[in-house]
């Protein structure tokens, strides 16, 4: 049964899409949740069918939607600059994370990964700017670095000979997708989180590291300078491999204070989330 067959079925005061797959039931107030809008910002990125699906349908959801909801304001001015949207129809809710308890060993004992690592996590496609990662990696190593550099995440799309290069590359360590309890041992073992995007609506993997007191260093994407900035270990200013190597050295060689950061991560807890949310519900349904 398609989603509007639902809503007549059940006849709901209000319908929340939280992400922009499902088709518009008509006849009850309809919220969105838009979480970035990377494929107008640089239709470069994705595959032709993905970006052409994506213009149409976002602009059609946004226009129809009686409210939005985006992640950062970051993502709120985006909409309004690239769809038009007024600023007055979209409600700004921060992500949440799972604070989950969890000890390195069993991802080192999974992965054979000892010693010292810098971890990132993210899907493997071109806005997380990996081979830019890479290549400050490198010149980290030319410079005496020890330690490995993780990198979690599935294969997404990429230019060609990005496999071979993360399987390849001098002590790196490609363990593709990771169920929840490794990645949070992945987590809670890193000496420092890295990720250099270009472009997201949040950025999950700093607050998930930020659950177990680990620094990251962030940036030069808008949102991630939002949410993480005044509590990072560093901020990328652009998306050259010699900024990131920069920031990646000045983060190893300061102190960070774990406990701050722990606290940190406790205002984005799943309830806090879920306040906001039926917050946003309220508003809506007393217009």
């Amino acid at each position: 049964m398609t989603l509007s067959g639902h809503a007549r079925l059940v006849a709901p005061d209000l319908v929340h899409l939280p992400a922009f797959g499902a088709g518009m039931p008509g006849g009850v107030p309809v919220l969105v949740t838009f979480h970035d809008l990377a494929f107008l910002a640089n239709p470069r990125w994705f595959p032709l069918a993905r970006r052409i699906y994506y213009r149409f349908r976002y602009a059609r959801l946004a226009r129809s939607a009686t409210h939005l909801i985006a992640d950062t304001h970051f993502v709120a001015g985006e909409i309004t600059g690239r769809l038009g949207i007024d600023r007055d129809r979209i409600s700004v809710v921060y992500l949440s994370a799972e604070h989950t308890p969890a000890t390195p060993l069993p991802f080192r004992e999974r992965t054979g990964v000892a010693g010292d690592y810098v971890l990132f996590v993210g899907t493997i496609e071109p806005r997380k700017n990996l081979g830019a990662l890479l290549d400050a990696w490198e010149i980290l190593k030319r410079e005496g670095l020890h330690g490995k550099l993780v990198i979690v995440g599935r294969f997404g799309w990429e230019a060609k000979g990005m496999r071979n290069r993360l399987r390849s590359s001098r002590d790196v360590v490609w363990t593709g997708h990771l169920q929840p309890e490794l990645l949070a041992s992945a987590y809670s073992g890193a000496r420092l989180l890295v990720y250099p995007s270009l472009y997201e609506g949040f950025g999950l993997p700093p607050l998930e590291a930020a659950c177990y007191g680990v620094p990251s260093v962030v940036g030069p994407a808008g949102a991630l300078v939002e949410v993480y900035g005044e509590i990072s270990a560093g901020v990328i200013p652009s998306s050259d491999p010699s900024s990131i190597a920069y920031a990646l050295a000045t983060a190893l060689e300061s102190h960070h204070d774990r406990r701050a950061i722990r606290e940190f991560s406790l205002g984005f807890g799943h309830e806090d989330m879920a306040r906001s949310v039926t917050g946003v519900y309220r508003r809506v349904l007393e217009r």
